[in-house]
């Protein structure tokens, strides 16, 4: 049977993708196809962070129900929100049933294997081979995802995804160690290293981030690693060990620290679990510690209590702390969680916030960009005339280059959202 698998969603949902197709890889009732009219089966492994997003999600699932086609709904919305399409889906897979796609597909849609074998994947337990996840990861060519964790420690009162990724649960280091030296000898040049929040990986383990990162760094072959996202609250405790490890030539100097609120009783509302000021303790000490710091951060406009008071407070932090790049999201309400049965802020309001941090935040991505002319990165090409400097920013250059080799390069220009220069010899 021919199979067509279509992903969405974050770093991590990326990863999932993958893990999907190399577990139905490995059974020779199936061949992925890259065409959707050639298959026989539909897998489409989804997200549903933002209510658009899970509408998009419905629309692409009844459009391959109207092939006449098996589907099969893998990911967030398969655990998250399972009885909006019950009817849709021939199958589920949850996300840390991922690594076990192929038998769960062979069980459920191939009868003959499932009379023929008196097991059904409704008795293999899925949380006791959790490390089978980051066996099944693979190459994706000069960059990968390197997922370490399932779920997180958080429960902020806007956020689905904990419904759908559940409470934290580690891999392995020597696992994940094992799968980086892997990934980097089979051509990787950058390993995203990736989780719901990286700060928190090994605290249910006793393990922590920082020795994830210095094992790493210790592979000795060329490449950069990209640490992702992680929560304030749990980087504090491991704070300093945490920017030692980043001192780390092989350390993108890349922060990605979301505050999502400047108010403090915002704060408070969302569960974050850390006020501004004990925010700013843990960015500020990074930037006076990692040279040319890329810092990135999240904020989300329209939360339910956000009085216009409030989002002037957002307003005013995010012109102190200036990141390099803020992901800008309207709150979008997501059922099942808290915040979601507050009294909301009116659609209106939240575009006209919207549009005005979006001003702001283009404004502040185009001034840190500016300071960069005139300075020296090594790069890693990536495309044609095109490479990300060692601190994550995007730069183009003229020059003929190879891809995936490292260079030097002079900034000459800065423009929004990316740097422009010169390779140097």
């Amino acid at each position: 049977m021919k199979i067509y698998i279509e992903g969405y969603g974050c770093t991590l949902n990326t990863a999932d993708t993958q893990i999907i197709k190399n577990s139905v890889n490995e059974f020779e009732d199936f061949e992925l196809t890259d065409n959707v009219d050639d298959s026989d089966i539909i897998v489409i492994n989804t997200c549903i962070v933002r209510q658009e997003t899970e509408h998009r999600m419905i629309s692409r699932i009844e459009y391959f129900k109207s092939l006449d086609k098996k589907v099969v709904v893998a990911g967030c919305m398969a655990k998250a929100l399972s009885k909006k399409i019950e009817n849709l889906a021939d199958v589920l897979i949850m996300p840390r049933e991922a690594q076990h796609s192929g038998n769960i597909l062979k069980d459920k849609l191939l009868k003959d294997f499932s009379e023929k074998n008196n097991e059904s994947t409704q008795n293999l337990n899925f949380e006791d081979k959790l490390n089978e996840k980051i066996k099944k990861v693979s190459s994706q060519g000069l960059i990968t995802a390197l997922p370490i964790c399932e779920g997180c420690l958080g429960s902020c009162t806007y956020c689905i995804v904990k419904r759908a990724r559940g409470n934290l649960a580690s891999y392995d280091r020597d696992l994940i160690v094992k799968k980086a030296e892997e990934l980097v000898k089979s051509g990787t040049k950058c390993l995203l290293v990736t989780a719901q929040d990286t700060a928190c990986y090994g605290l249910d383990n006793n393990d922590s981030l920082p020795n994830l990162i210095n094992d790493i760094s210790e592979i000795p072959e060329k490449f950069a690693m990209r640490i992702g996202m992680m929560h304030a609250k749990f980087a504090e405790p491991i704070l300093d060990e945490l920017i030692e490890s980043f001192k780390s030539e092989k350390v993108v100097k890349f922060l990605h620290l979301p505050i999502q609120s400047g108010d403090d009783q915002v704060l408070k509302d969302m569960n974050r679990n850390y006020t501004v000021d004990e925010y700013i303790s843990v960015l500020n000490e990074f930037k006076s510690k990692i040279k040319n710091l890329n810092f990135t951060t999240d904020v989300i406009v329209g939360f339910p209590t956000e009085t216009e008071e409030a989002f002037e407070n957002t307003l005013e932090i995010v012109k102190k702390i200036k990141p390099d790049f803020t992901h800008a999201a309207k709150y979008s309400q997501r059922k099942y969680t808290k915040a979601a049965i507050l009294k909301q802020v009116d659609t209106k309001i939240r575009k006209e916030r919207s549009e005005i941090l979006n001003e702001l935040r283009r404004e502040l991505s185009y001034e840190n960009n500016k300071r960069h002319i005139g300075e020296t990165f090594e790069i890693l090409v990536t495309k044609d005339n095109m490479g990300v400097t060692d601190n994550c920013k995007n730069v183009i250059f003229e020059e003929p280059a190879k891809i995936g080799e490292f260079k030097r390069v002079k900034i000459t220009g800065a423009k929004t959202f990316g740097l422009s220069g010169k390779l140097i010899n």
